[in-house]
């Protein structure tokens, strides 16, 4: 989530300015919206030196620095520098170029999301001698767009979603003949789900003591240690680069790790067995 501070003698243009440029970026990164922050910072005179501010002091070109993930690309930071340029130029009638803005990629444990710090490339553990490192190289592809802002576990069957994919990623041939199966897997983050709600035992599913005591990775519950999550639902069609599906169990907003064509070779081979509780819980889910 991008933070951007900009410093000028200049009054604020206001909240709802500041929200249109706000919405452009997320737009932009495939953001949801609201995950991108612009603080405008007003200066006193007598506080800076910078001599075309004390020419200009209707509409001076403000100073930005912008914070971001070292998970973005380069070519999503160039587009966003742009459109900063453009848009706080229209909005403030300066030329972009005298627009200044620069970015700082916060580096592992230096920055808080949503409560949890990030941790970029640390080593989390050994195993057999093997060091163990977090996986930093995982950018979403893509967001779920839908109607689903609970997150409540069951009725997902008739839910109608759109998975819009991050037009700086991929052009609409990444989606070639997807259209042709009638399925799809979607791989996704459950990003809702708080750090301090993460399972990494047993526990009695959605915490009903009628069903047995079940270790995290012999159930799907969603409090899982990386909040992935893998879908198969049905796809309705494809429109560029959105993707339009049936019974895809994500709220909106959720980001897309990967999407797979669901072919019958990937079915389980041979009979499929599994414990009585699981009937009890999927009952009403789709």
């Amino acid at each position: 989530m991008p933070m951007i501070t900009l410093y000028t003698p200049a009054p604020s243009p206001g909240v709802a300015a500041l929200q249109e440029v706000s919405d452009a970026v997320t737009g932009l990164l495939n953001l949801p919206s609201g995950h991108c922050w612009i603080l405008w910072q007003q200066l006193e005179p007598g506080s800076f030196h910078r001599p075309e501010w004390e020419k200009d002091t209707d509409a001076p070109a403000p100073v930005g620095f912008v914070v971001c993930k070292q998970s973005y690309t380069r070519d999503q930071v160039g587009a966003l520098l742009k459109l900063l340029q453009a848009r706080l130029g229209d909005l403030l009638g300066v030329a972009r170029e005298e627009i200044y803005l620069t970015v700082q990629r916060a580096t592992a444990g230096e920055l808080l999301v949503r409560g949890e710090v990030w941790q970029g490339d640390e080593i989390v553990g050994e195993e057999t001698g093997r060091k163990i490192k977090a996986v930093t190289d995982v950018v979403p592809v893509g967001f779920v767009h839908n109607d689903r802002l609970d997150l409540t576990d069951d009725n997902w069957g008739p839910v109608t979603s759109v998975i819009h994919l991050d037009s700086n990623q991929f052009t609409s041939d990444a989606l070639l003949r997807l259209d042709s199966f009638s399925h799809v897997e979607v791989v996704y983050h459950l990003h809702r789900v708080p750090v301090s709600k993460i399972q990494r035992g047993a526990r009695h599913p959605r915490s009903n003591v009628d069903w047995p005591l079940v270790g995290i990775f012999a159930q799907r519950g969603k409090n899982r240690p990386n909040r992935i999550g893998v879908s198969r639902c049905r796809l309705l069609r494809v429109d560029g680069l959105d993707i339009h599906v049936e019974g895809l169990d994500a709220v909106d907003g959720t980001p897309v790790l990967d999407i797979k064509p669901y072919m019958t070779q990937f079915a389980p081979r041979g009979k499929v067995v599994q414990p009585t509780w699981v009937d009890e819980l999927m009952r009403n889910y789709y």
